[in-house]
C-alpha cells in the first residue's frame, strides 16, 4: 500500500489553516467572559460539569497518543490496551476520592492547595519545582506535534526566511502552532481552553471514527471490514493479539498504572477542572464521563494501529528518516486511506491533540506565578493586592510570556532516543515525586507545614541517584516510579512524629480540613450567563465542523470513505443542533425564574 500514500495538497493547507483561525477566533471572543481573575483561571466556578470533564480528558491527550503511543501499538500489540486504558482507573479513584476533595478545597489556583494545606513556603518551593518541568514538557509536545506536522505537509526541509533569521520547516511550525496557542490561551483564559477543548475533542472523535473501518477494510481486501479482523487474528506476529508483553514486563504496567493514579488525580490542572465546575456532584460526573471515555477513545485508535501492522510491516523503508518509524503507524494509515481535505482534518486533530495538553498547562502554569507568587509578593509588600484588572492583565502577559518559552524550548530541544521512551522518563524524573504529597495530603493532614517539601525533595533525590550514579538502565522508568513514590511516602508520615508548633500553621490546616469535611453542594437556580453562551458556541461551532465535513464530499474519493464521512457530517450537525436546543431550553428556564424574582 506504499504507492498508495498521498502528499498534502491546497485543500489540506486550507483546512488546517482555517482550524488555527478559528482556534484564535474564539479565544479572542471569550476574551469578553473574563471580568475578573476568578474568570479568567476557574471559569468563575460556573464550568459546566461534561464541558469540563470533556476539557480534562483530552487535556491528558497530545500528539504523544497519536505519535508516541501509536509506535508503542505498533511494536507491542494488544499490551497497548492495557497501558492506553489506565486513565479508566485513575479516573474512578478520582470519581470515589479526589473529585469531591479538590472541590471541597474551595481553591482560586492549584497551588493554593499547597499554602491552606501546607505552607506559602511550600508554594513557592513547588513553583521553583514546578516551572522549569513544566516548561520543558511543553516544549516536548510541542516538538513532538511539529515533527509529523512538518512531515506530513512536506515542509521538513524547506527554510523559511523571517526577516531577522531564517528556520527549518519544523521550527517554522513549532512558532505558527506555538503562536496559535497564545492568541486563544492567553486572550480567553480558563474559558476559551475548555470550549476549544471541547471542539478538539469532537475532531479527534471525527478522524478516529474514520480511521477505524477503514483500516480494517482497507485489510479485508475485497473480504471488507470482517475479514479484515479475520486476518488480524490469524497473520499478526506470534503473541501479538495476547498479553505476552504484559506477563514479560508486569512491573513496568504496574509503574505505568501508578503513575496514571498520580498523574490523573494530583496533577494541577485534574484539579483546576475539578473546582471549577458548581458542586462536587458536578465533580464527580467529570470524573465518570473522564473514566468512561478513558476506556472507549483509546481503542479506537489503537485497533486500526494493530491492523497498520500488516498493512505497512516495512514502515522503516517509508519514514527512514525518523528514529522511530513505527510512531508514524497512524499518520501512515491517515496518509494512505483518507482523500486530501481529511488529511488535512486528520493534521487538525494531532494538533488539536496536542493543543489541548500545552494551552492547559499554560492556564495553570500562569495561575500558579499569578495568584500563588505575584499576588502574595504584591500584598506582603505594599500592603495589599493588586486591582482585579491589573491582575487580569499580569496574567495574559504571563500565559503569553510562559508560551514563548515553551516556544523556545521546543525549537532547541535535541532528541535523544524514540518519542516514547523519552516521554516517559521525562515524567518519571519529575511527577511521581513531586505529586505523591499531594495525593497524600489530600487524606491525611496530620503532618507539618513543612511535610511536603522534605518528601518531595527525597524522592527527587532519590530519582537523581538511580538516574546519575547507580546504573539500573533496563529498569530505569520502573525504578523511577517506585523510587518516588516509596521515599515520598515514607518521609511524608515520617515527618507526623514532629508536632507542628506554629499556632497560625495549625489554625490553617484546621480550617482547611474542615472546607474537607463540608461538601460543596450548594447550587444555585438561575444558569451562569457565560455558561449558557458556552452551549451555544459549542453547538454553533460544532454544526459548523459537521458542514465542513459535508463540504470535504466535493473532493473525489471512494465511495466508502464519502459514505463514512456523510454519515458522520449529518451526526456531528445533529449534534450541534441537539447542543443549541438545550441552550434555548435553558435560556428560557433562567429568564423565568429571573422574571418570577422580580
Amino acid at each position: 500500500m506504499i504507492d498508495q500514500i498521498k502528499q498534502v495538497n491546497i485543500l489540506d493547507f486550507a483546512v488546517v489553516a482555517a482550524y488555527l483561525l478559528m482556534l484564535s477566533g474564539v479565544g479572542i471572543y471569550l476574551s469578553r467572559f473574563n471580568k475578573t481573575v476568578d474568570d479568567f483561571f476557574k471559569g468563575g466556578g460556573k464550568i459546566p460539569w461534561w464541558i469540563s470533564g470533556i476539557s480534562t480528558f483530552v487535556a491528558g491527550f497530545s500528539a504523544f497518543m497519536f505519535v508516541a503511543a501509536a509506535g508503542y501499538t505498533y511494536k507491542n500489540g494488544m499490551g497497548a490496551v492495557v497501558l492506553f486504558t489506565s486513565a479508566f482507573w485513575a479516573y474512578w479513584l478520582g470519581y470515589f476520592v479526589y473529585a469531591a476533595k479538590w472541590r471541597r478545597s474551595r481553591l482560586s489556583s492549584p497551588m493554593e492547595f499547597l499554602t491552606r494545606r501546607f505552607s506559602q513556603g511550600t508554594t513557592y518551593y513547588y513553583t521553583l519545582l514546578s516551572i522549569v518541568p513544566a516548561i520543558m514538557g511543553l516544549g516536548l509536545n510541542i516538538y513532538i506535534l511539529c515533527i509529523f506536522i512538518s512531515t506530513s505537509l512536506g515542509i521538513t526541509e524547506l527554510t523559511f526566511n523571517l526577516g531577522f533569521a531564517s528556520v527549518s520547516g519544523l521550527e517554522f511550525s513549532m512558532i505558527i502552532t506555538g503562536l496559535v496557542m497564545l492568541i486563544y490561551t492567553s486572550a480567553g483564559g480558563l474559558w476559551a481552553v475548555v470550549i476549544t477543548d471541547v471542539l478538539q475533542f469532537f475532531i479527534i472523535l471525527i478522524v478516529s471514527v474514520l480511521i477505524f473501518p477503514l483500516a480494517f477494510m482497507a485489510l479485508g481486501g475485497t473480504g471488507g471490514f470482517f475479514h479484515g479482523i479475520e486476518r488480524l487474528i490469524s497473520e499478526s506476529p506470534a503473541g501479538y493479539l495476547s498479553l505476552h508483553d504484559v506477563a514479560t514486563r508486569p512491573v513496568f504496567y504496574i509503574a505505568y498504572l501508578i503513575s496514571s493514579l498520580i498523574g490523573y488525580n494530583a496533577a494541577w490542572h485534574v484539579g483546576q477542572r475539578y473546582y471549577s465546575v458548581p458542586t462536587e456532584r458536578d465533580a464527580r460526573k467529570m470524573a465518570l464521563l473522564c473514566a468512561v471515555l478513558s476506556f472507549v477513545l483509546p481503542l479506537l485508535w489503537i485497533a486500526p494501529t494493530m491492523a497498520a501492522r500488516l498493512l505497512f510491516p516495512s514502515i522503516g523503508t517509508i519514514w527512514p528518516q525518523l528514529t522511530e518509524p513505527a510512531e508514524a503507524s497512524f499518520v501512515t494509515l491517515a496518509l494512505t486511506l483518507l482523500p486530501n481535505g481529511l488529511i488535512g482534518l486528520t493534521i487538525s486533530a494531532i494538533l488539536a491533540a496536542t493543543m489541548t495538553s500545552v494551552d492547559t498547562q499554560l492556564n495553570y502554569l500562569a495561575s500558579i506565578l499569578v495568584r500563588d507568587v505575584y499576588v502574595k509578593i504584591r500584598n506582603r509588600n505594599a500592603g495589599g493586592d493588586p486591582s482585579e484588572q491589573r491582575q487580569l492583565l499580569i496574567s495574559r502577559i504571563t500565559a503569553f510570556a510562559l508560551g514563548l518559552l515553551a516556544i523556545v524550548t521546543a525549537i532547541i530541544v535535541q532528541r535523544t532516543k524514540g518519542v516514547f521512551d523519552f516521554a516517559l522518563m521525562y515524567y518519571s524524573w519529575f511527577a511521581p515525586s513531586m505529586f505523591t504529597p499531594i495525593m497524600l495530603g489530600f487524606l491525611y493532614t496530620k503532618t507539618p507545614s513543612w511535610s511536603a517539601n522534605a518528601s518531595a525533595t527525597a524522592g527527587l533525590v532519590v530519582v537523581w541517584l538511580v538516574n546519575v550514579v547507580f546504573d539500573v538502565t533496563p529498569y530505569q522508568y520502573e525504578f523511577n516510579v517506585f523510587g518516588g513514590v516509596l521515599i515520598c511516602t515514607l518521609v511524608f508520615f515520617g515527618s507526623a512524629f514532629y508536632k507542628e508548633k506554629s499556632i497560625s500553621t495549625l489554625s490553617r490546616i484546621a480550617a482547611f480540613k474542615q472546607d474537607l469535611a463540608d461538601p460543596a453542594t450548594k447550587e444555585s437556580l438561575r444558569w451562569d450567563p457565560n455558561a449558557l453562551q458556552s452551549y451555544k458556541i459549542v453547538g454553533v461551532l460544532t454544526i459548523g465542523i459537521g458542514v465542513a465535513l459535508l463540504l470535504l464530499n466535493l473532493v473525489p474519493a471512494r465511495s466508502d470513505v464519502v459514505l463514512l464521512n456523510v454519515a458522520t457530517g449529518f451526526c456531528t450537525i445533529g449534534l450541534g443542533v441537539l447542543i443549541l436546543w438545550y441552550f434555548r431550553k435553558q435560556l428560557k428556564r433562567s429568564l423565568a425564574l429571573e422574571e418570577k424574582a422580580e
